[in-house]
Formats: C-alpha cells, sequence, structure tokens
C-alpha cells in the first residue's frame, strides 16, 4: 500500500508528491495496491479523521457518498 498526499477540494482529490508533512486541507490518500488492502486501507482512512470535529466528520463523509474523483494538481 502506497500513502500519497493530496489536497481535497470539494469531492476531488488532487495528488500531489509524497510527503510526509501535511499543511491545511491537505489529507493522505491510501492507494490499495494488493486486492486484500482495501479494508485495511478503508479502516486506516477512518483512523486518520477519528480526531475530527463531527460536523467536518459530516462533511467527509458527504463528500466520500457522492464519490471522490482524483485529479491532477491545482495550477
Amino acid at each position: 500500500m502506497r500513502a500519497v498526499k493530496g489536497r481535497a477540494q470539494g469531492n476531488i482529490v488532487h495528488l500531489l508528491e509524497p510527503h510526509t508533512e501535511l499543511t491545511d486541507q491537505e489529507v493522505v490518500v491510501l492507494i490499495p495496491t494488493q486486492a486484500d488492502e482495501s479494508q485495511i486501507a478503508t479502516l486506516l482512512f477512518a483512523g486518520i479523521w477519528s480526531d475530527m470535529p463531527d460536523e467536518e466528520w459530516q462533511a467527509l463523509q458527504q463528500a466520500l457518498n457522492e464519490g471522490v474523483r482524483i485529479g491532477e494538481e491545482p495550477r
């Protein structure tokens, strides 16, 4: 599994270069590279956001339910 830094804008995640330090509005994107990693990626993703305020968590869930697209870094 790879972790890639991305910037979320609405329901689009713009992938950035892999990096260990994140700033505001940047997210870690977990990309399963093996078939059995999908469930673990979901659990890790949920754990990353477990300390998020309820309003932000609900907004994130709504965006995920609508479908997250992956795009290039905005210019």
